[in-house]
């Protein structure tokens, strides 16, 4: 009895304490989130996604009356929390190198779930860690009031978190639990998650490597490079025939070259102009310069459904404009109907302008 008594009091205690202390942790998660986020993001590191969250008083509340072990509320440390969700198991890793670094990490707490387990493991884990500033940070203005508070900081793969989510939402929380035939299924798919993870590495360094292979070979030639969306970016934006048309664009009209964007598009609409080399693109845009310059002129005087930009500032178009338009001359060598179906398919058809842009390109030769 008098333990029961002894162990409500101090809930009570660490309810208050709770209570008085959230606002700070929930400022102290948002704020370490954030600066995780400028972290990998200053050493290049992508993620999927990086989420927050505090533990709310309902959560709080049976956590304390289940487990009796608590003092104070400081003996708690996944109070706050914060989840990065890595497109690579092997980022996993990249990442845990750099909290470490700027983190104190409170190693007694901290676990690697992957490592934890019998290698016919059940489940598909990741790693965590219980972590607080550093001091030298604790000591700055913006970060003093969160000094000796920790937070609970997981590090997984999307597909590591996607076994996790399914995992829970079946119910089963630890291998006892499991039916024999079902724990069979549970551990076939655990294995082949890890599998996918390993393969999915396997696959972004094979087109690393061969992003690399493209960057050597274009220095020398471009023969017997196939057309692909990672040819095309090296195509368009280094010295080549699509370069030298773009800039010819530029002065002809209010454009100017910016930044490269995912252009798959733009190598579907070649390659159904059968296009399926490099080679045999660049020597297309050297054979059409001229037809594609006096396009560019043409397209001037057609009526624009878009909105009026500023006339005074530059259009900001991609690298490899010149493809763009080479592939509307060669839509003008189609017949009428082809060509019509060509821009409805492009969803250029709309409008006035598109009625338009369609005789100019049945007229165009």
């Amino acid at each position: 009895m008098m333990d029961h008594v002894k162990f409500s009091a101090t809930s009570a205690t660490l309810l208050q304490e709770f209570d008085m202390a959230i606002g700070r942790y929930e400022a102290f998660c948002s704020t370490t989130a954030d600066l995780i986020k400028r972290l990998l993001s200053s050493k290049k590191i992508e993620v999927h996604s990086i989420s927050s969250r505090c533990k709310d008083r309902a959560s709080f509340e049976k956590k304390v009356t289940k487990k009796s072990h608590y003092k104070s509320l400081p003996d708690i440390t996944d109070l706050a929390g914060i989840r990065i969700i890595t497109h690579y198991s092997d980022d996993v890793d990249v990442i845990a190198r750099l909290i470490e670094k700027e983190f104190e990490i409170d190693r007694r707490n901290s676990i690697d779930k992957r490592t934890a387990l019998d290698p016919d493991r059940f489940g598909y884990l990741s790693l965590h860690y219980v972590a607080a500033l550093k001091n030298t940070r604790s000591k700055l203005q913006e970060y003093s009031e969160y000094e000796n508070l920790k937070v609970e900081i997981q590090i997984r793969s999307i597909l590591q978190h996607t076994w996790a989510e399914i995992e829970h939402d079946i119910g089963y929380k630890n291998e006892i639990e499991v039916p024999g035939p079902i724990k069979r299924k549970f551990s076939r798919l655990a294995g082949l998650l890890e599998l996918a993870d390993q393969e999915f590495i396997s696959i972004r360094k094979e087109i690393d490597k061969y992003s690399k292979t493209l960057d050597k070979q274009m220095k020398t030639s471009i023969k017997n490079i196939g057309l692909d969306a990672l040819s095309y970016e090296k195509f368009v934006t280094r010295a080549s025939a699509s370069s030298q048309i773009d800039e010819k664009i530029c002065k002809l009209g209010n454009y100017k070259i910016g930044s490269f964007k995912d252009e798959s598009r733009m190598v579907s609409r070649l390659t159904k102009f059968d296009i399926t080399t490099i080679e045999q693109l660049s020597s297309l845009l050297k054979e059409h310069e001229n037809d594609i310059l006096r396009l560019v002129k043409a397209l001037r005087f057609l009526p624009d459904d878009e909105p009026v930009q500023d006339p005074r500032k530059p259009t900001i178009v991609a690298p490899g404009i010149s493809c763009f338009y080479l592939v509307h001359v060669l839509a003008a060598m189609k017949d009428p109907e082809e060509i019509e179906n060509y821009v409805h398919e492009n969803g250029w058809l709309e409008g006035q302008g598109g009625t338009d842009f369609v005789a100019l390109l049945v007229n165009f030769f």
